[in-house]
C-alpha cells in the first residue's frame, strides 16, 4: 500500500511540475518570434488585411444573384367584377377566381457598378491598412526581440545574484554560530554578536526580495515567450556567458534615414488613413451610377409538375442603369467632411513632428550621430564569489 502511495504522489508531482523548456539566449528569441502571442496576432492582421483588400475589390465586380420562389394557394384569391359592364343590373358583382393554385418563379440578376467614388477611396484604403499591418507587425517584432533580450539577461542576473545572496546567507550563518561559541566562552562582545545577527537578518531578508523579483521576472519572460505560467523555463546561457560575449543591447544608428523608422512609418500610415477618411468623406458627394440585367421565368400549374418537359414557361428580361444623386443633406455631409478634415491635419501635424523628433537634437534639430555601443566586461561579482566559495 505505501508503494503505491509513493506512486501515486511521485506521479502527481510530474504532472503538476507542466512541461519544461530549455532555451539558450538565441533560442529564447527564436522561440518568442514564434510563439508570443501579440507577434501571432500581429501576423493574423496581416492577414486579415490582404482578405479585406479583396473583399474590397470584389465589391466593384460583377455581382450575380438567383432567386427561386414556389407559391402554392390553399385557396384562390377571388376578385368581383362589376356586372354592369357586360350588360348586367347596376349594382351587382360576379365573384371570379384567376390563376392556378402553383406557381413557380425563378430569376437571375447581375449588377456592376460603374461608378462610386467610395470604392476607389476604399481601394486605397486597403493598401494603407496593409501597410499598417506590416509595420505594425515589425514593430512588434522588434518589442519581442528586445523583451526576450533584456528579461533574459535580466533572470539570469538574479539567479546569479540569488547564488551569491545563498552563499552570503550561509557564511553569516557560520560566522554568526563562531561569535556565538566565542560570546559564551567570554571571549566576544554582545555588540559584535548582535550585529552579526542583525547582517544575517538583513541577508536572508534581501535573499527573499531577491527571490520574489527572481520568478516574478521570470514569469514575465514566459509570458513574453507564450510559455504557460505553470511550465517550468530552464536558462541555459548563465550570466558568466552574458557578459562575456558581445551582445549589443542598443541598436547602433550609423546614418539615421527617417524613412526606414518604425515609429516614423506607423505615423505615416496614420496619416494616409486620416488622408483617405477625408477623401471618402467628400466622395458621399459624388453620384452613383450601377447597371443591372435581370432575366426570369414563371410557370403555372394545378399540380406540381414544374419538373416534367411539358411544363410551359413564360420568361421576361430587363435591363436598366441606376443614378444616385446626393443633392441636400441640412449639411450633415458638410459637417463630416470638415471634422475629418480636422483629423487630417491633426494626424498630419503628429507625422512632422516625429520626423523632427525622433534620431535628431530636439534643439538644434541636427541628426544625432550615434555609435554602436556594447556591455561593458565587468566583473567584480565572479571574483567576490570566489572569494566566498574559498571560505
Amino acid at each position: 500500500m505505501k508503494k503505491i502511495l509513493l506512486f501515486i504522489a511521485f506521479t502527481s508531482y510530474g504532472f503538476s511540475q507542466g512541461e519544461i523548456t530549455s532555451l539558450s539566449i538565441d533560442e529564447a528569441i527564436e522561440y518568442g518570434i514564434k510563439n508570443n502571442r501579440n507577434l501571432l496576432n500581429a501576423e493574423r492582421e496581416i492577414l486579415m488585411a490582404y482578405n479585406q483588400k479583396w473583399a474590397t475589390i470584389a465589391t466593384g465586380l460583377p455581382q450575380i444573384t438567383a432567386k427561386l420562389d414556389y407559391t402554392n394557394y390553399i385557396e384562390l384569391p377571388t376578385s368581383l367584377i362589376p356586372l354592369e359592364k357586360f350588360g348586367g343590373p347596376p349594382g351587382e358583382f360576379s365573384e371570379v377566381q384567376f390563376g392556378r393554385e402553383k406557381t413557380a418563379f425563378g430569376s437571375m440578376r447581375m449588377e456592376q457598378q460603374i461608378f462610386d467614388g467610395s470604392w476607389i477611396v476604399g481601394l486605397q484604403a486597403t493598401q494603407v491598412y496593409l501597410e499598417t499591418s506590416k509595420n505594425f507587425y515589425e514593430k512588434t517584432l522588434l518589442e519581442v526581440k528586445e523583451g526576450v533580450i533584456k528579461l533574459y539577461s535580466l533572470v539570469s542576473i538574479l539567479k546569479e545574484g540569488v547564488s551569491l545572496l545563498k552563499n552570503n546567507v550561509e557564511n553569516f550563518k557560520k560566522d554568526y554560530y563562531e561569535i556565538s561559541e566565542l560570546y559564551n566562552n567570554g571571549f566576544e562582545e554582545i555588540e559584535n554578536l548582535e550585529q552579526i545577527k542583525i547582517t544575517l537578518a538583513q541577508s536572508e531578508f534581501l535573499l527573499k526580495q531577491t527571490e520574489k523579483t527572481y520568478d516574478n521576472q521570470k514569469d514575465l519572460l514566459k509570458l513574453i515567450l507564450g510559455i504557460k505560467i505553470e511550465d517550468q523555463l530552464v536558462l541555459t546561457t548563465n550570466f558568466e556567458e552574458l557578459i562575456s560575449g558581445d551582445i549589443i543591447f542598443n541598436k547602433s544608428i550609423v546614418d539615421f534615414i527617417p524613412e526606414n523608422n518604425i515609429e516614423i512609418k506607423i505615423s505615416k500610415n496614420t496619416f494616409d488613413t486620416k488622408t483617405l477618411e477625408y477623401k471618402f468623406e467628400q466622395s458621399k458627394r459624388l453620384p452613383k451610377i450601377t447597371g443591372f440585367y435581370s432575366n426570369s421565368f414563371t410557370g403555372y400549374n394545378d399540380d406540381f409538375k414544374f419538373l416534367q418537359s411539358d411544363q410551359k414557361w413564360f420568361g421576361s428580361s430587363l435591363f436598366g442603369i441606376n443614378l444616385k444623386v446626393p443633392i441636400f443633406s441640412s449639411l450633415g455631409l458638410r459637417a463630416s467632411s470638415q471634422k475629418a478634415k480636422y483629423a487630417m491635419s491633426q494626424a498630419e501635424t503628429s507625422y512632422v513632428d516625429k520626423k523632427e523628433r525622433i534620431g535628431r537634437n530636439p534643439k538644434t534639430k541636427v541628426e544625432a550621430k550615434i555609435v554602436a555601443r556594447k556591455v561593458v566586461k565587468f566583473k567584480p561579482s565572479i571574483s567576490f564569489k570566489n572569494k566566498l566559495n574559498s571560505q
